[in-house]
């Protein structure tokens, strides 16, 4: 039962592990902290979303300790945003890191819709494409903000 479902979020965790042997080893201490800053507010944002109705995650992990999804929360978001942060366009035009954004943020709302529409993974009641992509820009946002604050990059607010 729910073969397929338990397939995807076993090959997510599997591409969660394999990748991360790709952030390089003089970053590694950016990518915990960055992890950390983003578990921190996809466990608040995914909570509230999943305690108030909006979305539910009829197949998932420690069904009986969590009613929202782990791994999103804990090993998919933060890799993307680590990987975000990592390589992301410093000393290009304003242009091309809105882009970078969007691009992040569409392909992570485009995977999400497939897999809402065809598995028991992750099923929309009161939710949209639309708010996923806000939600994943504003975290992804804040995250990158937590981290050129903390690491003393840039001003922390700009793009």
């Amino acid at each position: 039962m729910y073969l397929i479902e338990r397939l995807i979020i076993g090959s997510v965790w599997l591409i969660c592990l394999v990748s991360v042997i790709f952030i390089p080893k003089n970053k590694r201490r950016e990518a915990t902290a960055i992890m950390l800053f983003t578990q921190l507010h996809a466990w608040i944002l995914g909570s509230l979303v999943v305690e108030a109705g909006l979305i539910k995650y009829p197949v998932r992990e420690l069904s009986k300790a969590n009613s929202s999804s782990f791994s999103f929360e804990y090993f998919v978001l933060p890799l993307i945003c680590i990987f975000f942060n990592l390589y992301y366009p410093e000393n290009k035009p304003l242009a091309t890191k809105l882009l970078y954004y969007v691009k992040i943020v569409s392909a992570f709302t485009f995977t999400e819709v497939i897999v809402e529409k065809y598995t028991l993974v992750i099923d929309y009641i009161h939710w949209n494409w639309y708010y996923t992509f806000i939600s994943m820009f504003f975290v992804i946002f804040i995250v990158r903000v937590i981290y050129k604050w903390f690491f003393h990059l840039e001003k922390p607010l700009s793009l």
